[in-house]
């Protein structure tokens, strides 16, 4: 009996197109597996968040200090001796609002909306206030509740 040598010719179109076709679906399937296991094992949750505090002397009188909590941007202003903490969203469209300090009012970069120091609108698109975030001042420290 003859033993056959492997063969050391390329590959013949259909042979290649057949590698081809086989590595596309291997790709699709592995892509097709990684969204199944997404979709079936659920995210891990989040830690909840440590109580955030903020010096009250950071804030200078008058000024703004713009921070996140719970993943939403919160302007904290000094007016007077008070601070007040609200929603830097805009109910319009949802740009961030800046605080002017020298008119005391909050404005929307975007479409000329304009709130004042409690949140009211005064001018502009704006079809809401600022919605008001709770916080407390506490041994001069400025706590979320």
């Amino acid at each position: 009996m003859a033993v056959q040598k492997p063969s050391t010719q390329p590959l013949a179109r259909r042979g290649f197109l057949r590698w081809v076709f086989s590595g596309v679906l291997v790709v699709l399937g592995a892509l097709g597996g990684k969204i199944l296991v997404q979709y079936l094992i659920p995210p891990p949750r989040r830690k909840k968040e440590k109580e955030t505090a903020i010096p009250v002397s950071q804030i200078p009188p008058g000024e703004s200090l713009l921070v996140r909590h719970k993943d939403t941007p919160v302007i904290l202003i000094r007016v007077n001796q008070e601070v007040v903490a609200l929603s830097a969203i805009c109910t319009h469209l949802g740009c961030l609002v800046k605080w002017v300090g020298r008119e005391k009012q909050f404005a929307c970069p975007c479409h000329g909306a304009r709130f004042d120091a409690t949140g009211k609108v005064l001018a502009g698109p704006a079809p809401e206030p600022l919605s008001p975030v709770k916080i407390k001042v506490v041994e001069g420290k400025i706590i979320f509740i």
